[in-house]
């Protein structure tokens, strides 16, 4: 699949993503993040983007870590090298933003 861009505003940013990845997928990872900073922004006394970004990928986090340990055997072979290949494609996406 040839790469794609996306167009992202968050917490004040615009940025594009540029992924390999099925944009429809792409935007619906995004849209979950987006969803997740919202709230985590509602219970926050203040409205610093920074902190509303951490915590958000903290809550994240914790989303995954608790679903890894309902099914301790993890993922399928298959499924492993998938999510690996995701997770360092965003790594990626995320460094080339940043950097």
């Amino acid at each position: 699949m040839a790469s794609q861009l996306l167009a992202v505003k968050l917490l004040g940013s615009s940025f594009s993503l540029k992924s390999d990845e099925n944009l429809d997928y792409l935007k619906e990872v995004v849209a979950y993040y987006q969803k997740k900073v919202e709230e985590t922004g509602q219970s926050l006394t203040t409205g610093d983007p920074l902190k509303m970004a951490l915590l958000a990928g903290i809550l994240v986090t914790d989303e995954l870590l608790k679903e890894r340990k309902k099914n301790p055997q993890g993922f399928s072979p298959p499924e492993a090298e998938e999510a690996e290949r995701i997770t360092r494609s965003l790594i990626e996406k995320i460094d080339s933003i940043l950097i």
